[in-house]
């Protein structure tokens, strides 16, 4: 199992979203073949930062798996509409 750390920053006139609704949009967005065994998140007025645990191979097929997660979350939740993935970075 791997540790992979995330984050995302929000526009200033972007509502924030709660700590349930962005567990609740990174958990919708979550198959099997992600791996991701558990996730904690903090939301502040800048956006969130978070980790993962992810079963993989390596820790590169986790930091993946976890950016992937987080951008479908990203593209399918309106609570998120305009935040960004900051980290894990693309690499």
């Amino acid at each position: 199992m791997h540790l992979v750390e995330f984050a995302f920053t929000k526009p200033p006139d972007a509502p924030e979203a709660s700590h349930d609704a962005l567990l609740a949009a990174l958990w919708a967005v979550c198959g099997p073949d992600d791996g991701v065994e558990h996730v904690r998140v903090h939301t502040s007025r800048a956006g969130a930062r978070g980790a993962a645990f992810l079963l993989a191979p390596d820790g590169a097929h986790a930091v993946r798996r976890c950016r992937a997660v987080c951008r479908r979350a990203l593209a399918g939740s309106p609570v998120l509409h305009g935040w960004r993935l900051v980290r894990p970075a693309v690499g």
